[in-house]
């Protein structure tokens, strides 16, 4: 048999050419791309007695991948967000087969049309103003890495960026000058520009002084760990826990809210909404390739439209208490924000 009909053939080729060279995924995201497909060929040789050395491309089908579906959340307990995730490496491996071997394009077509399972939608967290202060003020900066952690906190509340974009941004992608501003390297290698405010910059060249790299390869790196090396993103959401934990005595309101790194993110896209920037500014400013991704940040803060419905006064209004804050004008935009963002999802 021809090497092209077995399928460790072609998961060779979508792990070390089509996913990164074409697709410009992330590392970690064709590692879990290369962990679903290792766990669908482990279940073939366990469960299905197939060798998986040899597996012809033509064997797996709809109906074995349904049934590994059903082995991933009855067997390994895994969720309904963890199977969807699993159904989806899957869907682009198979439409990357069909593409190569046109022969294989119906069974592609067959596990595509396999339908995802509904999950509820868990709205996005995000600090207020009152609660970010905190956060800001909890940081001592006489203390070991308190320079290093209010220039990165200010630094990721400046950009919006995501975490991994943080890790690697090095001192040659900072301007400090005049021309204030960062290059962040984005979901497939996509570059963007991100002023600085004055306030990140103060603190960005305040912490460069005084950061001590490991060595020579470190130290392009522009935040670095205990050790002086490269800060990683586990250390990025250990330090925005660890503050927010502490700022949990001057604002309780911190307690309802699961925080991590990506929740500054979130709040750097709502705080831009409420300062009246429009859509596709905030969505230029994340690095988002679809406008849809942002609008969910639109349907968040109910809080705007309320503000706004409150300024409206109806035009003849007889009763002392007004139409639009009636209880049961309330209790609709609260059921009408819920649908919005579950129809976003």
């Amino acid at each position: 048999m021809k090497q092209e009909k077995y399928l460790s053939y072609y998961i060779r080729l979508f792990l070390i050419q089509f996913l990164p060279n074409e697709k410009g995924l992330s590392e970690n995201t064709i590692l879990a791309y290369r962990d679903t497909l290792k766990l669908l060929l482990k279940y073939c040789d366990e469960w299905l007695n197939l060798k998986i050395d040899t597996l012809p491309c033509d064997r797996i089908d709809e109906t074995i991948i349904r049934s590994f579906l059903d082995y991933l959340e009855e067997k390994r307990n895994c969720s309904k967000r963890t199977r969807n995730a699993r159904l989806a490496a899957i869907k682009t491996f198979f439409y990357y087969l069909g593409r190569e071997s046109p022969q294989y394009l119906d069974t592609s077509r067959k596990i595509d049309a396999i339908a995802q399972k509904k999950i509820p939608h868990k709205t996005v967290d995000y600090l207020d103003t009152e609660e970010l202060d905190a956060v800001f003020q909890s940081i001592d900066v006489n203390s070991r890495n308190g320079l290093r952690d209010k220039a990165l906190l200010l630094f990721m509340y400046n950009t919006g960026a995501r975490v991994k974009e943080v890790v690697d941004v090095k001192l040659s992608d900072l301007r400090l000058d005049a021309v204030s501003q960062v290059k962040l390297r984005g979901k497939g290698n996509k570059e963007r520009m991100c002023p600085l405010w004055e306030e990140t910059i103060e603190a960005l060249k305040t912490y460069i002084s005084v950061k001590k790299p490991q060595n020579q390869e470190d130290s392009c790196h522009l935040f670095l760990n205990d050790r002086g090396k490269s800060i990683t993103r586990f250390g990025i959401n250990y330090i925005v826990k660890k503050y927010t934990g502490k700022a949990i005595q001057k604002q309780p309101s911190l307690k309802q809210k699961k925080v991590s790194s990506h929740t500054v993110r979130h709040t750097t896209a709502v705080h831009l909404l409420k300062a009246g920037n429009e859509l596709n500014v905030v969505r230029l400013w994340l690095g988002h390739a679809n406008l849809n991704t942002t609008h969910m940040y639109a349907e968040i803060d109910m809080e705007m439209k309320k503000e706004i419905l409150m300024k409206v006064q109806p035009p003849t209004a007889k009763s002392k208490l007004k139409k639009w804050k009636m209880p049961k004008i309330l209790e609709w935009l609260n059921e009408l924000s819920e649908e919005a963002v579950l129809c976003e999802v």
